[in-house]
């Protein structure tokens, strides 16, 4: 289910679910994250109540993802999480659109300036579509290339 992916942090870990809804990926991951300290026992309430005002969708990529920015007084160590939907499910944007989430983010900083460097990271990475589009197929042999060249490391574990 888990395959550590970069070096950007140490918490840096690629999930996969096949829970159908938004709110459902969110339970699980979080009991994952929880167990794994990299989040505290507030993280799925923080998140779920978050999400009614502050949609997680994107649309303006090449593929739709959700970024998750988790409240600092839900995060216990720096990271940026990414979680695969095996079978996509609409999020909302902040314009009130759906999007098909095929992939979330989720970034936990324990400070402001952690958390800037880690959207200044993904707003990269959401504006290149290849290697957005190689993380959807990080199984693939081209995948894997644009991970590795985004000195990004894919293994299973």
């Amino acid at each position: 289910m888990c395959r550590f992916i970069t070096e950007w942090m140490d918490t840096n870990w690629m999930w996969v679910t096949d829970q159908p809804t938004f709110e459902r990926a969110v339970r699980a991951i979080g009991l994952e994250l929880e167990g794994r300290g990299i989040v505290t026992d507030a993280f799925t309430r923080a998140v779920l109540e978050q999400e009614r005002t502050i949609p997680s969708g994107v649309s303006d990529v090449a593929v739709p993802v959700a970024v998750i920015d988790v409240p600092r007084h839900a995060a216990r160590l720096d990271g940026i999480t990414l979680l695969h939907v095996n079978h996509p499910f609409d999020v909302g944007t902040i314009a009130g659109e759906p999007v098909r989430a095929e992939m979330m983010f989720i970034v936990t900083a324990t400070t402001d300036d952690r958390k800037e460097s880690y959207h200044k990271l993904l707003d990269d990475l959401l504006m290149d579509d290849e290697a957005l589009q190689a993380l959807v197929h990080v199984q693939s042999r081209s995948g894997l290339y644009h991970l590795q060249t985004m000195d990004l490391k894919a293994f299973s574990s």
